[in-house]
């Protein structure tokens, strides 16, 4: 079991490496207070300025209630005023159980995400260091909701964040290496996967999750990590893909757990947009989303090898492939839009230039 205090070190010394007097936004909800305090005291002994922010389940689920379209359309001027001086940001899971969600008309989750929109266009332009810690999602309640096992769920997110680093940041530049070059990807699978599009080469500069905000990414413009870490994302000419790309693992999503997820591509134009179950769940805020919400716009492929398919992190399980549409500025990509969803394919084979790198779902280079 990782205790509070040794995952606290990691996140602070290992992973976000604050500057002295640097301004840390911690984000938590109760279930995780204990875990930012000691994040919080992690960052006061390297001489930083951390802020915790709390929120509850109450408050996160009433405001659907409390508040009318308009209201969660404005924009939060507590979260604005914190995005004009943060200078990273830790993101602790969101609320304990997120089965209310489904309950939540499409409409109100909507209003709320584009009352969000400025405090995004904020960090996209100062570019504050984004740390998300996954632990903090993995909760009893969740478990239930999403039907996955607590423990074995539990044990595999705790196994993938204590992976090797040293080995994580290795492999990471290999794949980014791979994803540098222009030249053509196909992604298939028994599922009726069959993908094809081009990498830019190196007018996209990959974004390596090794777990780490390092000077190198910050000076490469990457300033995100997640943990567990073991990705490696890019934007690809958004305009290139053809064919389909089916998930193979559930997209778990407002309270639902989306199967079957199947995009379909002309031109890198989203033409058929379907699911076996919960498709209004995976196209909340897509119905009402603007600008290249159609749009083919990420690929990642995953190599931590302690992180389990099946849960939340699907996209760094080693050997998984990961596309996303709509926004992809974040990347470097030319797709600006209020919307962004991604889905992974854990048993896939992967070509990269004629050359296989991934078969069925395990890396052969």
């Amino acid at each position: 079991m990782v205790t509070a205090q040794r995952l606290a070190r990691s996140i602070v010394r290992g992973s976000l490496r604050p500057k002295e007097y640097e301004s840390v936004i911690i984000s938590t909800y109760p279930h995780t207070v204990d875990l930012a305090e000691q994040v919080a005291i992690e960052c006061q002994k390297l001489g930083a300025d951390p802020l915790l922010v709390l929120d509850t389940d109450r408050l996160f689920y009433e405001q659907f209630k409390s508040y009318s379209d308009e209201n969660l359309r404005k924009v939060s001027a507590h979260c604005l005023g914190l995005a004009e001086y943060a200078q990273s940001y830790v993101w602790l899971g969101g609320p304990k159980d997120p089965g209310p969600m489904a309950r939540v008309p499409q409409e109100k989750f909507a209003a709320m995400f584009a009352g969000e929109q400025a405090h995004h266009e904020k960090t996209l332009q100062r570019k504050p260091k984004n740390l998300g810690v996954d632990i903090g999602t993995v909760t009893r309640d969740r478990a239930k909701t999403y039907g996955f096992n607590y423990v074995k769920w539990k044990a595999s997110v705790e196994g993938a964040i204590a992976a090797n680093y040293a080995r994580l940041e290795a492999h990471g530049k290999k794949v980014a290496a791979l994803l540098s070059q222009p030249g053509d990807v196909r992604v298939t699978a028994d599922n009726g996967t069959d993908l094809r599009f081009r990498l830019a080469g190196s007018d996209r500069v990959p974004h390596i999750n090794d777990g780490v905000i390092s000077d190198e990414d910050l000076a490469a413009g990457n300033h995100d990590a997640n943990l567990p870490a073991g990705a490696v994302w890019v934007a690809p000419i958004e305009d290139s893909a053809e064919g389909t790309f089916v998930c193979d693992v559930g997209v778990p999503q407002v309270g639902r757990v989306i199967q079957g997820l199947a995009w379909t591509f002309g031109h890198g134009h989203l033409k058929d947009f379907t699911a076996k179950r919960n498709l209004a769940s995976a196209q909340t805020g897509w119905s009402t989303g603007t600008g290249a919400k159609d749009m083919f716009a990420s690929f990642a492929l995953g190599f931590n090898p302690r992180a389990e398919p099946g849960f939340l992190t699907n996209y760094v399980v080693s050997g998984a492939a990961t596309i996303g549409i709509g926004d992809n500025r974040e990347l470097g990509g030319g797709n600006q839009s209020s919307y962004g969803f991604d889905g992974s394919l854990v048993h896939g084979t992967v070509e990269i230039g004629g050359r296989e790198i991934i078969r069925d779902g395990k890396w052969v280079l």
